[in-house]
């Protein structure tokens, strides 16, 4: 939006530097309370959960004599051992138990005489919540619905601090969710109901959304150019860097009710920091607070030094311009993207690959816990490595390259299809965990390039007075189907190898469809730019408006 602001607050300085730093921040827990699930709910290992015994014998209680007196045997493993199904029992277990003779293999196969158990023992060095709500067996499905309801809060948070910064500004809005967050999550921590539990992973997401959601709208008022695209595109490198963290804040606790606390606490110091992170001039403007904003601008031009470009008459030009913000219509409903002719394809193409690659990042992330959990902490470091690698390779695509889509398409089919060369992995290999993550790091890296793009360039793509509606309707699209993620992942009940494959497909198939994405080069060089496409500097519109 060129206008007599932009000398002032110039492409990008230190003023925006110190800005940008803050609110990039604020990705940091949003990332660590939609992760912290690989945290809080680690697969039991054999043993670790039983059927709960009678109280008849809780006077004379051997837990190695009841499971195997109680539990049908599933089939003898390679040690002589047996492998016991937890999630079942005999009708008969007592008789067993106190039958001296009786021996496990004795009913090896026998599925007649067995009932599902309807409440279970749990002894795990780590209180998590699939021991506090007893989500195994059957309860299975409902960890990966209650981290769908923190992605519906997500969803929420979007629409809600759009609908809020109507009247409320984007700075002020960070504010009230720092406050909220804190308050929600510490209470998710401390909450033995496992609906509870949920509405509060809900309420959590939802104010990590007022944070990052308006962090953006500030980002995208102060900064112009190619710096709008670097600042943009770099936002998500902070969401993998808390991924990368997690695991060492993760490693101090023993329960996932402090775990809670050590992700929500923190968000304390972005509260400190909060008064150094300038408010949205434009959106001050438009709403008639001319005082507010000029103190705003005048901190950006003693900081930019650029005070020789504050004209004499800046009061009567603010109260102008902000006059003519007043008046000037809001851009079109969402809805009219559909209205715009020649470019259904693209439209048809950008809102499938939002959805997809919505969907197979989360599923990605929380598939990592496939892969063992005697290796959970290295393995997220490294995800979140793979996310910041592709995050790269999409920037430097999207600088300096003509066909951005077409070449992030092709690197999501290569990345699917590595991910099905994990079936060729030998399952007895010594080096089996490495080079499944190698298979699955390679779509993860993969993934993360297609949304750097997508949160970049995806307003390239449609007219100005409909840029809003796009990044609208993509979003909102994109997080309907991102609701379906930890389903993907709990796919793991199957097989090891089944989430990652589905989600293989997935990569490949939202890959076609970026490649059929056309849209201009997003930065051109200077010496072939003309006039009208000088728009294009400001064209990466980031869709981290919602």
């Amino acid at each position: 939006m060129a206008d007599f602001l932009s000398p002032i607050i110039k492409d990008f300085g230190t003023w925006q530097l110190r800005a940008v730093m803050l609110i990039h921040l604020v990705k940091i827990p949003s990332s660590w309370f939609m992760a912290c699930i690989i945290f809080t709910a680690p697969a039991p290992r054999p043993g670790e959960y039983y059927c709960k015994p009678p109280i008849s014998i809780s006077d004379d209680f051997n837990r190695t004599k009841w499971i195997m007196a109680s539990h049908p045997v599933k089939g003898i493993i390679s040690d002589g051992g047996f492998a016991f199904d937890y999630c079942n029992v005999f009708n008969n277990s007592l008789q067993h138990y106190h039958d001296p003779s009786y021996k496990p293999w004795q009913e090896l196969g026998n599925r007649s005489m067995i009932h599902p158990c309807e409440s279970f023992e749990h002894h795990a060095w780590y209180t998590s919540i699939v021991t506090q709500f007893d989500l195994v067996c059957s309860r299975y499905l409902l960890i990966a619905t209650t981290q769908s309801f923190h992605l519906f809060g997500v969803l929420l948070g979007g629409i809600i601090t759009t609908q809020l910064m109507k009247t409320v500004s984007p700075r002020n809005a960070m504010l009230l969710g720092m406050y909220t967050q804190i308050l929600c999550g510490c209470i998710t921590g401390y909450i033995y109901a496992y609906e509870m539990h949920a509405l509060f992973r809900c309420l959590s997401a939802i104010c990590c959304g007022f944070m990052y959601t308006a962090g953006s709208v500030i980002l995208n008022d102060i900064t112009g150019g190619k710096f709008k695209t670097v600042t943009i595109c770099m936002f998500e490198q902070f969401w993998s860097i808390g991924v990368m963290l997690l695991p060492g804040v993760a490693s101090f606790w023993g329960s996932w009710s402090q775990l809670y606390l050590a992700i929500s606490l923190p968000t304390f110091l972005l509260i400190i920091l909060h008064r150094w992170i300038p408010d949205s001039p434009r959106w001050l403007l438009k709403h008639g607070r001319i005082r507010e904003a000029k103190v705003y601008l005048m901190d950006a031009a003693k900081c930019n030094g650029t005070e020789d470009s504050v004209p004499s008459d800046f009061d009567q030009q603010l109260k102008a311009f902000s006059e003519l913000a007043v008046e000037k219509p809001d851009p079109d409903p969402w809805w009219s993207i559909w209205s715009e002719k020649g470019i259904t394809k693209n439209l048809v193409c950008v809102h499938t690959a939002w959805a997809v690659f919505y969907t197979v990042y989360y599923a990605a992330l929380v598939n990592i816990t496939a892969f063992g959990r005697d290796h959970i902490q290295i393995n997220t470091v490294v995800a979140g490595a793979s996310e910041m690698l592709g995050c790269f390779v999409g920037l430097f695509l999207i600088m300096f390259t003509k066909e951005k889509w077409l070449w992030t398409g092709l690197f999501n089919v290569v990345g699917g299809l590595v991910a099905f060369t994990a079936w060729w992995i030998p399952p007895d290999g010594t080096n089996r965990v490495a080079l499944l993550m190698l298979t699955a790091m390679v779509s993860k890296a993969s993934i993360s390039c297609c949304l750097a793009v997508l949160f970049t360039c995806t307003a390239e793509l449609i007219g100005a007075s409909k840029k809003i509606g796009l990044v609208y309707s993509c979003t909102i699209w994109g997080r309907f189907w991102f609701l379906l993620a930890p389903f993907v992942a709990a796919m793991v009940k199957l097989g090891q190898l089944i989430p990652l494959t589905a989600i293989g497909v997935l990569v490949i198939f939202g890959g076609l469809f970026m490649a059929c994405i056309r849209s201009p080069m997003t930065h051109p060089p200077e010496h072939r730019r003309s006039t009208s496409a000088n728009s294009t500097s400001g064209k990466a519109a980031g869709v981290n408006d919602l």
